[in-house]
């Protein structure tokens, strides 16, 4: 079969890192299938396909708007001339008029716990989201079929969608071993204290704006060095500009340090640098952060959340995400307490052994597609 692998919606963030493991694996394996790729240019995504010779690459821009005119008046009838049998679009829906099956991956949470009130922020800007999350919807609906990483989400698509089971599957995310060997040369890694690692940007959903409050609490009930170290951009956005506003406010500028977004290469040699890792989602279908402190051994702090407990079991210390009390308590407990680090590391290790590699993963997506392609 001739597939569209549709990577236009990825542009940044642990989807990226998901999507880059399966085309690792795509272009080390042997599928008797003829691949085509629609990258945003100059992505990570599309320098890693630069490096395969035979790559055959479609260019789109990362502006959604802009995106979704290109899949309805270009896309649409380029991918009919080209004869393609499937889509499948990695994260997300393409809007391609034509006939073509598309196979969709689900990543977006906040769609399937109506009963949260998940967005906020201003009113044009809660109504924006909330128009982007009735085109998911749509999407959702629209598509053939569908690959969850949450068997959760899987369920509810069903009884809130009314999406036929037999169109869904669930195929568990995978990590891989192999990150690359280059070091992260960051001065503020090499100082001492105990460090808290955010790998995230400025999503609210992340509850980042916490942060100086709680590190506030950390220097008032401990004597210990703590050190935030966030990864999100220094790009002058609104929430960066709330948060240096907070650090200032509570006053633990030598308490954080943003030192932006770190390659995948990097990231070894980033956790191997840090002592904790902190996620404080109201909502995800899966993070990166989880796998990556279980392979590399370091203690998870995460929200005491459905969906956080439906993937960590015993694997993680859980927190009340609202409680910057309860947070700063919580990482001081662990970090004067090794008998609580050794058993969630070990309780990682053995979850970790639970998900496919890679291969595996990439095997059960092709699987999928080659059922729809029959039909």
């Amino acid at each position: 079969m001739k597939v569209l692998i549709n990577l236009s919606t990825i542009k940044k963030g642990g989807g990226q890192n998901v999507a880059l493991n399966f085309l690792y694996d795509l272009f080390n394996s042997s599928y008797n299938h003829d691949f085509v790729f629609l990258v945003v240019k100059n992505s990570e995504i599309h320098k890693f396909l630069l490096k395969e010779n035979n790559a055959k690459i479609l260019f789109t821009v990362g502006n959604p708007f802009l995106r979704i005119f290109y899949e309805l008046f270009k896309f649409s009838w380029l991918l009919k001339k080209s004869k393609i049998d499937i889509i499948y679009t990695y994260f997300g829906y393409g809007l391609f008029i034509n006939n073509i099956p598309q196979v969709c991956g689900v990543a977006a949470s906040n769609i399937f716990y109506p009963e949260i009130k998940f967005w906020k922020g201003n009113f044009i800007n809660v109504i924006l989201k909330r128009l982007i999350d009735r085109y998911r919807i749509y999407g959702i609906k629209r598509a053939e079929a569908l690959i969850f990483e949450n068997k959760y989400m899987e369920e509810r698509s069903h009884t809130l969608f009314h999406i036929d089971p037999g169109k869904t599957c669930y195929i568990p995310p995978s990590y891989n071993p192999d990150f690359g060997e280059e070091v992260l040369n960051c001065s503020v890694l090499r100082e001492g204290g105990v460090k808290i690692l955010m790998l995230c940007g400025w999503q609210r959903n992340k509850n980042i704006l916490e942060v100086p409050e709680i590190a506030y609490y950390l220097r008032k009930y401990s004597h210990s060095q703590f050190k935030f170290i966030i990864t999100a951009p220094l790009d002058g956005s609104g929430e960066y500009k709330i948060f240096k506003k907070l650090v200032e406010k509570y006053d633990v500028y030598d308490m954080i340090s943003i030192i932006g977004p770190v390659a995948k290469s990097r990231l070894k040699s980033l956790y191997e640098q840090i002592d904790f890792v902190l996620l404080l989602s109201k909502l995800e279908s899966f993070s990166n952060n989880i796998i990556e402190s279980w392979l590399f051994g370091k203690p998870l702090i995460i929200s005491n959340e459905k969906w956080a407990k439906s993937i960590c079991g015993e694997a993680a210390y859980y927190v009340d995400r609202d409680n910057v009390r309860e947070i700063s308590s919580a990482i001081v407990k662990l970090q004067n307490s090794n008998d609580i680090i050794s058993k969630l590391t070990y309780n990682g290790s053995e979850k970790l052994y639970k998900y496919p590699s890679i291969t595996q993963r990439t095997k059960l997506e092709i699987s999928f597609l080659e059922k729809f392609y029959r039909k």
